[in-house]
């Protein structure tokens, strides 16, 4: 679904919402602004009604400039269609990157007018606002940490603020990350903000700075560029292959039946069959999109199996059914 503002519901401003829609969908669905660069893609959004299924409309407060003037808006609903769109960005080289994505954490201290805080997911500001729009055109997941006391006892703003990068990771183990973002923003008495942004994929921490006179622009950066590291991991390509995946600890039919359709939900999964059952164990033969690695992570992710081994080509994957 895409959401865009338009000021009316005459037929060119459905185009050209339609049209807006469709690239954001694009974007957020294959993990990169590169779709824009891409002549199919370009071409398929002058007729971007092949896409969607159904529409609407929604008042709202805001307002959009036309001609110098301030003009009242309307927020056009739009639902397109998962298949369609995840065809057409195969059919252009793009990856898919399904709805199972990488939770990120945020540890985000402030320092304004008001003093110097830890930013929490209740407070109502620029930030926590570009925060929440700019991860939701790119289907981040934000988690907000609870800022509750054994946060407090944890860790302080201070050490946020300072970048304590080793206090940070420890406090966040309680949420069970898959990604942390940390950050120091500052603005000043010209309205400039500079911040310095630490983030953490697979253990590993990277740092980068900016210094902008608005808080949309250094938020939307960051979260772009998180984005598409996140989307290089996780985002499937379009590359085949046949993977064998062992399942122990399967227990009766009710454990077998939602086994069968988990492996069907996975976004890298076209097809699975079962080739042998023998007590506790069944066997599935999968075929599957993008690199066997990404599968791996995917499911990790999910937390429903744990891998207990596998071959040196992925190719033969031993998991225990947990969930």
């Amino acid at each position: 679904m895409a959401e865009v503002l338009v000021v009316s519901e005459e037929e060119r401003q459905l185009a050209r919402g339609a049209r807006a829609g469709l690239l954001q969908v694009l974007v957020r669905v294959s993990g990169t602004k590169e779709v824009e660069n891409s002549s199919l893609i370009a071409s398929s959004l002058r007729k971007p009604e092949v896409y969607y299924y159904q529409y609407s409309y929604e008042s709202t407060d805001k307002t959009l400039q036309i001609d110098d003037e301030a003009v009242p808006a309307q927020l056009l609903r739009i639902h397109f269609e998962p298949s369609a769109v995840a065809k057409l960005l195969r059919r252009a080289g793009f990856p898919v990157w399904g709805s199972n994505r990488p939770g990120v954490l945020l540890w985000l201290a402030l320092s304004d007018v008001d003093g110097r805080r830890i930013l929490s997911g209740n407070e109502v500001s620029e930030i926590t606002r570009a925060l929440q729009d700019q991860a939701r055109l790119r289907g981040l997941p934000l988690l907000f940490p609870l800022l509750d006391l054994e946060d407090s006892a944890s860790l302080s703003t201070a050490e946020v603020w300072g970048a304590f990068l080793g206090r940070i990771a420890d406090a966040s183990t309680r949420y069970n990350p898959d990604c942390i973002l940390t950050g120091r923003i500052q603005k000043d008495s010209a309205d400039r903000w500079t911040v310095n942004w630490s983030y953490q994929i697979d253990r590993e921490w990277r740092v980068t700075d900016s210094v902008t006179f608005s808080a949309d622009e250094m938020i939307r950066s960051m979260v772009d560029r998180l984005a598409n590291e996140l989307a290089e991991r996780y985002a499937i390509d379009s590359s085949r292959s046949r993977v064998t995946i062992r399942i122990e600890s399967i227990e009766n039919l009710d454990d077998y039946a939602s086994v069968s359709n988990y492996l069907e939900s996975l976004g890298p999964v076209l097809n699975s069959f079962v080739v042998r059952v023998k007590g506790g164990e069944v066997e599935f033969k999968l075929d599957t999109e993008g690199q066997n690695e990404q599968l791996i992570e995917l499911i990790q992710l999910d937390e429903k199996m744990v891998l207990l081994n596998a071959d040196e080509n992925m190719e033969m994957l031993h998991y225990r059914w947990v969930h």
